[in-house]
C-alpha cells in the first residue's frame, strides 16, 4: 500500500513551472496562521472567517477563525475571534438564480488551477474578479482580485502580518451548490501596492448532502460592502456595494487516498478508520467512534464545559501530517460534523484546509492516533 501511495504522489508532482505558478498565486497569498495571530491583534486582524452547519452539528471548537474586530472581544478564542454562520444556496435556489440572472462563468484548467473564464462584477467603481482556484474533493483556495476601476490603489496600509485589515460585511462569501456546511479563513493581501487591485484568499473545506466533493457543482459568491478594521472602532466602510458572481469548481482533483479500514484507540474509545484522503491544500479523515456524546442539559446557549469536553472526546482524533521541512500539521482540532448512529456509535467526518501548501514530493509521513499510515 506504502508503494501505491508514493506512486500517486509520484503521478501528482507538478512541473517546475506549475508548482511556481501555484506557490506565487496560492501558497504566498496564504501566510502561516501562526505568524498572524502572533503579529496582529484581533482587533486588527485581516481574516474575514465564515462557517456553515452540517448534518448534526458540524462544530468548529478552536477551528482558528478571525472575526470582524467589533466581535473579536466577544467571541475571543485562543488570541484571535471565531465567527459562524448558517444555512447554504440550495440546489432550487441555485437553478432559479441560473435561469434569472445567466449560466455561471466556465472554468479552464492550465497546470492544474481552475482560471474562471469571465467571473467579475462591478459595483461603485470596484471590480471584484475570481482569478484562480485550486483543491480536492472537500477542500478549495480561491484568489479573487479587487481592483478599482480608476485606477489608482486602495489606501490601505498592511499590518505587521503583511496582510491587509479588510473584510466584507453582512453574509458575505463563496456558497457551493449542494453544499451542506464548510469551515475555513478569508484573508487580504496586496500583490503589488504600485497598482489598483488587491487580493482576496478564501481557504475552506466544504461537505457535500451526497458526499461526492464539490468539483463541478457551482461556486455563487456574494459580498457586501468592503470594510476596514479600524482599531478600536471597528469595520469602517471603505466601499459601500453588492457583488454577486459565479463560476464552475473545475480544476484537477488531486485528492489521494492513504491506506484506510483499521481501527485505532483515543481519548479513551476505539474507532474504526474508513477513510484518509491527502492532497497539496487539505486533508479529509471519516471514521466511526465506538461511543455517542453523552450530552447535558443546559439552560443558556453557551456550551458548558462539560459538553465541549464530551465533543473533544468525539471528535478530536489525532490526525498529523509532516513535511520534509519538519513542520508539522495538526489537523486534530480541524472541523468536524458528526451523526450518532443507532448502534451507539458516531460517524464523524473531518476536514482541514492546509495553512501551507503541503507539495507531494514534501509530504513525509501521515498518522492517525499513533498509526502512521504512510512514510516516504
Amino acid at each position: 500500500m506504502h508503494k501505491t501511495y508514493r506512486q500517486a504522489l509520484d503521478s501528482m508532482a507538478f512541473s517546475e513551472e506549475a508548482s511556481d505558478r501555484m506557490t506565487n498565486d496560492l501558497a504566498q497569498a496564504i501566510a502561516e496562521r501562526q505568524m498572524r495571530e502572533a503579529a496582529a491583534a484581533p482587533a486588527t486582524a485581516a481574516t474575514q472567517a465564515h462557517a456553515a452547519n452540517r448534518r448534526t452539528p458540524r462544530f468548529k471548537k478552536r477551528w482558528q477563525l478571525v472575526a470582524a474586530a467589533s466581535l473579536a472581544g466577544a467571541l475571543a478564542v485562543g488570541g484571535a475571534g471565531a465567527i459562524a454562520a448558517t444555512g447554504a444556496l440550495t440546489t432550487v435556489n441555485g437553478l432559479l438564480d441560473d435561469m434569472f440572472n445567466g449560466a455561471p462563468a466556465s472554468t479552464e484548467v492550465i497546470d492544474a488551477i481552475g482560471r474562471p473564464i469571465g467571473a467579475s462584477t462591478t459595483c461603485n467603481g470596484v471590480t471584484v474578479t475570481a482569478d484562480a482556484v485550486v483543491g480536492d474533493r472537500y477542500n478549495y483556495v480561491v484568489v479573487f482580485s479587487i481592483a478599482r476601476d480608476d485606477g489608482e490603489p486602495f489606501d490601505v496600509a498592511p499590518n505587521d502580518a503583511g496582510t491587509l485589515p479588510l473584510m466584507f460585511e453582512g453574509p458575505s462569501g463563496t456558497h457551493i451548490d449542494w453544499m451542506d456546511g464548510g469551515g475555513g479563513s478569508i484573508h487580504f493581501y496586496d500583490a503589488d501596492p504600485n497598482d489598483n487591485a488587491i487580493q482576496m484568499v478564501e481557504s475552506m473545506s466544504a461537505d457535500t448532502f451526497d458526499g461526492k466533493g464539490i468539483i463541478g457543482n457551482t461556486a455563487r459568491v456574494h459580498l457586501e460592502n468592503l470594510s476596514v478594521l479600524d482599531g478600536a472602532n471597528g469595520p469602517r466602510t471603505l466601499v459601500e456595494g453588492t457583488w454577486d458572481l459565479k463560476f464552475t469548481m473545475n480544476y484537477d482533483d488531486t485528492t489521494v487516498d492513504l491506506p484506510a479500514g483499521f481501527a485505532v484507540d483515543y481519548n479513551g474509545l476505539s474507532a474504526d478508520v474508513e477513510s484518509i484522503a491527502i492532497s497539496p491544500i487539505g486533508i479529509t479523515v471519516d471514521y466511526t467512534a465506538h461511543d455517542i456524546m453523552n450530552w447535558q442539559d443546559q439552560d443558556s446557549g453557551k456550551m458548558s464545559d462539560r459538553n465541549e469536553a464530551e465533543m473533544d472526546r468525539i471528535l478530536n482524533l489525532p490526525v498529523l501530517v509532516s513535511l520534509a521541512d519538519g513542520t508539522v500539521i495538526d489537523a486534530t482540532e480541524s472541523a468536524s460534523s458528526s451523526r450518532t448512529n443507532d448502534d451507539g456509535t458516531t460517524s464523524v467526518h473531518k476536514t482541514l484546509a492546509f495553512d501551507v501548501f503541503a507539495a507531494p514530493e514534501n509530504v513525509t509521513s501521515v498518522s492517525i492516533a499513533g498509526t502512521e499510515v504512510w512514510k516516504r
